[in-house]
């Protein structure tokens, strides 16, 4: 895999994130619009045929989010530990690797760490 920089890698994290996000919100959107044109009021196999239908929309928006806060956690993850321990510099780095663990390599200083070992754990 070719290597990213740092701060297109997290732009390209968070608005992937925002994306499931959006797709979230817009099944959340069709939840309530299914409810307000079907009302319930109908009975028989249709009334159960709509709950089945609104029960999956509900699953797809939780998985959805869960989705949305996966990313956006990563990112953010990331964004504190993107600290160069060798020459301090902040995010002027190479990125390998799209899930966690992510390794890094320095622009400046060619120094190779992994974000996410225990070593980026502890303070200064």
């Amino acid at each position: 895999m070719q290597p990213v920089k740092f701060i297109r890698w997290h732009e390209r994290k968070l608005f992937g994130s925002f994306a499931w996000l959006v797709s979230c919100l817009l099944c959340g959107f069709l939840f309530f619009a299914v409810i307000e044109f079907v009302a319930l009021e109908s009975s028989g196999i249709f009334t159960i045929v709509t709950l089945v239908v609104l029960y999956a929309i509900g699953l797809a928006a939780i998985e959805l989010f869960r989705r949305f806060w996966i990313n956006f956690a990563l990112a953010q993850r990331c964004a504190t530990l993107a600290t160069c321990r060798s020459c301090n510099s902040y995010g002027s780095f190479e990125v390998r690797g799209e899930t966690w663990p992510i390794y890094a390599r320095c622009q400046k200083c060619d120094h190779r760490w992994v974000i996410g070992d225990e070593e980026d754990q502890k303070p200064g």
